[in-house]
């Protein structure tokens, strides 16, 4: 018998707050699909990192990953709305 041994992550209130933003502004038929996706990749993202939380710039990352290339060009205007300089995130946006 084998035994799985998993971690919960946990998560700080910035990267919760940004999180519930994001979903605020993505259509109700696939919000719980957007949170579900959102979710799993900051984890694994986290994971990846060594780290054992959530913050706000890996949901960043796995918001910006997860966007369809095509859409991709409306990012800095969400996040100008979100009050988030693009500037900031050239790397993601770009790479």
């Amino acid at each position: 018998m084998r035994k799985l041994y998993y971690t919960i992550m946990n998560w700080n209130d910035a990267a919760e707050d940004f999180l519930n933003q994001v979903l605020l502004q993505t259509p109700h038929p696939v919000r719980e699909q957007t949170e579900a996706q959102l979710r799993g990749t900051s984890e694994a993202m986290a994971e990846e990192e060594g780290k054992n939380r959530v913050g706000v710039e890996t949901v960043i990352a796995a918001w910006v990953r997860n966007t369809p290339e095509a859409l991709r060009c409306d990012l800095p205007r969400q996040m100008e709305r979100f009050g988030l300089d693009p500037d900031e995130y050239g790397h993601l946006l770009n790479g």
